[in-house]
């Protein structure tokens, strides 16, 4: 049996990825956890990303949670990269 539990910090996360991430939490309540006091807004002509998105999870839930998560990111990334 492995052990489930983990941290991720990621940095560089756009506005509509961060309300994303809010839908996973709000259907998946405590399978995950992060803090949103850690973040770190940074402002340039693009737009609002933030860094220092930090996530834990303690569980076979939240691992998947989180692959679920990282898979949207990497999907959205190879898209954007497809395009430019």
């Amino acid at each position: 049996m492995i052990n489930s539990s983990g941290s991720i910090t990621l940095n560089g996360i756009t506005d509509p990825e961060m309300v994303r991430i809010w839908e996973f939490k709000s259907r998946h309540g405590h399978a995950f956890n992060f803090n949103p006091q850690q973040f770190q807004a940074v402002g340039n002509q693009g737009g609002v990303y933030y860094n220092n998105v930090a996530f834990t999870w303690g569980g076979e839930a939240g691992l998947n949670v989180m692959h679920e998560i990282l898979g949207y990111l990497l999907k959205k990334e190879e898209r954007a990269e497809a395009v430019g």
